[in-house]
């Protein structure tokens, strides 16, 4: 932190049992035993006590910070707007936190998260400033990397999928770097047929990102077998449960597009509804939903396959929880829209930032007509 210089300093204290004097001991042991750096200014800006974890983040004793300004660890990095908007609030709201980039003794620059406050006392008013921070550099790194790593999920995700009989458009928004969602399909073009899965895992972040990956495995081993569309489903729960631990499960939808029959096929695990729109009849997207049993909560589970015929015009939405909740939150009137009408809605929910949960949906139009 950074505070103008004055030329009317109060006396500087000579140790920290000084500054203590009018403090009960306890709470000057929670000063040198604390774990963040922490400095105290006088109103003019001259450090008047740092305590052991300070030093040791900065590099600087408690005899070299006396009486100097905290500019002294001033990186270089921040433009005067940033001082100037920090100080604008400890004059407003009395306090002000956030990243900033500092430099230690031995110059290296190194990030910190600091909360400064502004302390006031009855008719003398402002007493001290008091800055607590800890080093950040560790998180950063680890920031970096899940950032990384979200990107590369987002990479290695099918691209959209388009011929002259059908169309998908995807929408995958991770709500913090990395999803919990994820989807992945094959195109059989022999027997015009699209297999796809959409999963939801419980939780967030690099474990939850590891169990989707893994489930995306199960899914390509499975999805060329001639088996039922319900066998596939029953064969990746019993491996799912040696996948996610005790407390997590996998919410799944698969399904068969097949166009030569024009009948699509599906099985809900979890995802228990999706979006149908109909070509005939005009009466615009309508919620469907079955029930159907979470992948890794039991290997006695047991799954239903579904039917339902499709032509030409028609559409589908398949979407996890994260845009389907929204929908009924918001009471959006899906009746009467067309499935580009509701995919565009909600692709517009990442521009307002109003998710809460990681969301993905695949939109479906079958031929040249579809909504």
């Amino acid at each position: 932190m950074q505070v103008e210089e004055n030329s009317k300093s109060r006396p500087l204290s000579l140790s920290v049992m000084d500054f203590c004097e009018s403090t009960s001991d306890i709470f000057a042991r929670v000063f040198e035993y604390a774990q963040e750096g922490i400095s105290i200014t006088n109103p003019q800006g001259e450090i008047i006590y740092v305590n052991p974890a300070f030093t040791q983040t900065t590099g600087y004793t408690l005899a070299e910070a006396l009486g100097k300004n905290p500019r002294i660890l001033k990186s270089g990095r921040h433009a005067q707007q940033f001082y100037t908007s920090m100080w604008g609030d400890l004059a407003v709201k009395g306090q002000w936190q956030g990243e900033i980039w500092n430099r230690r003794k031995n110059g290296e620059i190194y990030p910190e998260w600091l909360n400064i406050h502004a302390v006031r006392h009855g008719e003398l008013g402002l007493t001290h400033y008091v800055a607590i921070f800890r080093d950040i550099t560790e998180d950063m790194r680890i920031r970096q990397e899940v950032e990384l790593a979200g990107r590369i999920q987002k990479r290695i995700l099918r691209s959209d999928f388009a011929n002259e009989k059908l169309t998908m458009k995807s929408i995958f928004l991770p709500y913090q770097h990395l999803s919990g969602d994820y989807y992945d399909y094959r195109w059989d073009e022999r027997n015009q047929i699209f297999k796809g899965f959409l999963f939801d895992v419980m939780g967030h972040g690099v474990v939850t990102a590891l169990q989707v990956s893994a489930l995306r495995v199960l899914f390509r081993q499975v999805v060329g077998r001639q088996i039922p569309l319900a066998e596939k489903v029953e064969w990746m729960n019993q491996e799912a449960i040696g996948i996610l631990p005790e407390d997590s499960f996998a919410a799944a939808t698969l399904f068969e597009i097949d166009l030569a029959q024009g009948k699509l096929a599906y099985v809900m695990a979890g995802i228990n509804h999706f979006l149908l729109f109909s070509a005939e009849g005009g009466s615009g997207v309508k919620a469907l939903s079955q029930p159907g049993t979470f992948l890794g909560i039991t290997e006695h589970a047991e799954f239903e396959e579904h039917e339902c015929l499709v032509r030409s015009g028609d559409g589908l939405i398949f979407l996890t929880d994260g845009f389907y909740d929204l929908i009924q939150a918001k009471e959006y009137p899906i009746q009467g829209q067309g499935i580009k009408d509701v995919m565009s809605w909600l692709d517009s929910l990442a521009k307002g930032k109003e998710l809460t949960d990681d969301a993905t949906a695949l939109g479906f139009i079958l031929g040249e007509k579809g909504g």
